[in-house]
């Protein structure tokens, strides 16, 4: 009981289990928890846009939609979208991975931590 410290976020009250120990993928539960971001709904909103996309275009040329006129539409639409939907994955996935939030992140928590 008296290695519990309210202040110190690196110890654990003894009678509360460990969250790792509770659980049986630490990857998943790591996936899970960031999953409540912005980024995430960007990211798979823009992977919807390119599958849809890819899928129209596709059909189209598959013949399966019969005016030529309406799938000469429909797959040029839908391969500007799959575009669209490539560019705002690039766009997420580049920003996960920004080397200045690190910095930023760093620096923020110092701040924290002398006040």
């Amino acid at each position: 009981m008296e290695d519990y410290d309210r202040e110190n976020s690196w110890s654990r009250h003894p009678d509360f289990p460990n969250i790792q120990d509770s659980t049986g993928n630490v990857r998943l539960s790591h996936a899970v928890s960031r999953t409540h971001t912005l980024s995430t709904l960007h990211f798979v909103a823009g992977l919807l846009q390119l599958f849809l996309g890819l899928a129209v275009v596709t059909v189209s040329i598959l013949g399966l939609i019969k005016p030529l006129w309406v799938s000469l539409l429909l797959t040029m639409v839908a391969s500007v979208t799959s575009m669209i939907g490539l560019y705002l994955v690039y766009i997420t996935v580049s920003r996960y991975y920004d080397s200045h939030s690190l910095i930023r992140s760093a620096v923020k928590r110092v701040m924290k931590a002398k006040n």
